[in-house]
């Protein structure tokens, strides 16, 4: 279980830790007039083109850290709108403020959230992001309180402002999204793409790794991009972490992603790739997603299964698939 940070000195330190993250990244501030409900102010943004969103914190004497987010890059001046925020209370326990910082047993620092969105319209609320946000939960120690939250990311990790932008653009298709049809309708082939508020669990489904499931979504949206540059064209649908679908409509492989290679973890993907492989049709490839190598006994269940092993690297902050290029000739058959 997680818990809470509420030392002032040590939230002070971990806000500072969580605007630094993102200075590598930062490819220009513009000066923009920045939207709340009923007001605006002047602020200058930092833009990041390789994350695709722009940054915004201050501290609210007496109140909080407001830490503010958006897509696309703003023209100089112009009025935007605010996706989503990422507060933090000064000290001690707030639970009105959104985001926290939280500990686990082995010191790792967390930035969570209890589910609290703004946005000045009807239906946008804590109910909204309960039931449609999908990725990593765990249940923290809310200063005396079990609270279950989202987590965003390891504040230490080199991939944490990655973790961050996948959390705007996931909240920002749930806002969109949220009075349409159910993403999770049946897909053809010019419908295909990766749905980034599609990716994670719903709630906690088991006892997970939960600093390596944080990166999860960053090696789904690694491998999408990986395919894409391959001339595939892939997606999800809210049921496979990853297909690729051809021009007929034929969905020719499903990539399940799993971050720990326990013998949960690899019982939990094959059954998934299983049991998603017998609703399709054409005997897609069922290949499964792991950080290593499982044991060689384990390797010949799953190949007898006909479920394919494909290991992924990190390399800085991307994850790199080396043994993809030998299946790719199966998979564009």
């Amino acid at each position: 279980m997680l818990k809470v940070i509420t030392d002032e000195a040590a939230i002070k330190r971990c806000q500072s830790q969580f605007v630094r993250s993102f200075k590598p990244v930062t490819a220009a501030t513009i000066p923009v007039k920045l939207g709340h409900p009923g007001a605006s102010e002047k602020a200058k943004v930092a833009w990041s083109d390789s994350l695709g969103i722009w940054s915004f914190s201050r501290k609210i004497a007496g109140s909080r850290y407001w830490n503010g987010f958006g897509i696309g890059r703003p023209e100089g001046g112009a009025a935007i709108a605010i996706t989503c925020e990422i507060n933090f209370p000064l000290c001690g326990v707030d639970r009105r403020t959104g985001g926290a910082f939280a500990q686990d047993r082995a010191g790792r620092l967390y930035v969570v959230h209890r589910g609290k969105l703004g946005g000045g319209r009807k239906g946008i609320g804590k109910s909204l992001f309960e039931n449609h946000y999908r990725g990593v939960w765990e249940v923290m120690d809310d200063g005396g309180e079990e609270t279950p939250v989202a987590v965003i990311g390891i504040l230490q990790s080199p991939r944490f402002a990655r973790q961050i932008a996948e959390f705007v653009r996931k909240i920002a298709r749930i806002k969109e999204t949220a009075a349409t049809r159910s993403a999770q309708a049946e897909l053809t082939f010019g419908e295909l793409r990766l749905r980034e508020e599609l990716i994670g669990a719903r709630y906690r489904e088991q006892e997970r790794e939960t600093g390596a499931e944080c990166d999860h979504g960053l090696i789904v949206r690694d491998l999408a991009e990986t395919l894409k540059q391959a001339g595939l064209r892939a997606g999800n649908d809210g049921n496979q972490d990853l297909l690729v679908m051809d021009r007929a409509g034929r969905i020719r492989a499903v990539f399940q992603v799993r971050t720990e290679t326990t013998l949960s973890d690899l019982h939990a993907g094959a059954t998934q790739l299983l049991l998603n492989g017998l609703s399709l049709p054409d005997n897609p490839l069922l290949i499964l997603i792991l950080p290593r190598p499982p044991e060689v006994a384990l390797r010949d269940k799953l190949k007898r299964l006909n479920i394919d092993i494909l290991i992924y690297e990190w390399r800085e902050e991307r994850a790199l698939f080396p043994g993809l290029a030998p299946l790719l000739p199966t998979i564009a058959s």
